[in-house]
C-alpha cells in the first residue's frame, strides 16, 4: 500500500500556513513523537472536559505500547513538509458486543460478532488543534475503514468536552448511549459508513 494516504496532490490534503500536511502510515520510529503529541492532547482534553488524567487509559501508555499498536491496528500520522508529526489516530476493530451495550447491536441492526471500526486515541498536536489536521486524520480514517467493509465507525468521549462532541457531530457522529461508569459523563458516537 502507498505510505501516503492523503498527499498534496490530494484534494483532502492540507496546509498549514502554505505548508502541505501529509497523512500516512505511522512507522516504528514514529512511536517516541506520537507518544509525546498524544500525552500533551489528553492533557488539554481532560482540561477541556474537566476530568482528571487518570480516567483516561492512555494516563498509562508507554512509548512500547505505541510501538505495539503502530504494529497491530491501522495507525495514522499527519505530517508536516519537514516530516514532524503533528497528529495521530488509529483505528481499532473490534465486535460489536465487545462495548458492553446490550442493546447496540439492535440499535446498530448489526449481529453482536459484527466487526466495526473504533477511532481511538485522536490527538492533533497542542499548537496546531483547530487547523484541519483532525479532519485530514479523520478522512483516513474513514476511507480505510469503508475500504474494509466496516459498516459502522464507532468512538468515546467526553459528553462535557464541546469542542469534541462538536468536531463527531459535524463529521456524522451521532450519540448512541451514554456512559457513566468512568466517573464523567462519556458518550460512545456511531457514524454510519456503508
Amino acid at each position: 500500500m502507498d505510505e501516503n494516504i492523503i498527499g498534496p496532490n490530494d484534494d483532502s490534503s492540507g496546509s498549514l500556513a502554505g505548508t502541505p500536511i501529509i497523512v500516512r502510515w505511522a512507522r516504528l520510529d514514529d512511536a517516541e513523537p506520537i507518544h509525546r503529541i498524544v500525552a500533551s492532547s489528553m492533557r488539554i482534553y481532560c482540561s477541556n472536559s474537566h476530568i482528571r488524567k487518570d480516567r483516561l487509559d492512555v494516563s498509562c501508555e508507554t512509548v512500547d505500547d505505541v510501538r505495539t499498536a503502530i504494529s497491530s491496528c491501522p495507525f495514522f500520522v499527519a505530517v508536516d513538509a519537514g516530516n514532524a508529526i503533528v497528529g495521530s489516530v488509529r483505528l481499532l476493530s473490534r465486535t460489536v458486543s465487545s462495548f458492553g451495550v446490550p442493546e447496540l447491536p439492535e440499535k446498530l441492526s448489526l449481529s453482536p460478532g459484527t466487526l466495526v471500526s473504533y477511532f481511538s486515541r485522536f490527538a492533533v498536536h497542542e499548537d496546531l488543534q483547530g487547523l484541519g489536521i483532525g479532519n485530514l486524520l479523520f478522512q483516513a480514517a474513514a476511507a480505510h475503514a469503508a475500504e474494509q467493509q466496516c459498516p459502522f465507525m464507532l468512538l468515546h468521549t467526553s459528553l462535557s468536552n464541546e469542542i469534541m462532541v462538536s468536531f463527531y457531530k459535524k463529521r456524522g457522529f451521532i450519540l448512541l448511549f451514554e456512559d457513566p461508569t468512568r466517573g464523567y459523563p462519556r458518550g460512545l458516537f456511531g457514524k454510519m459508513l456503508l
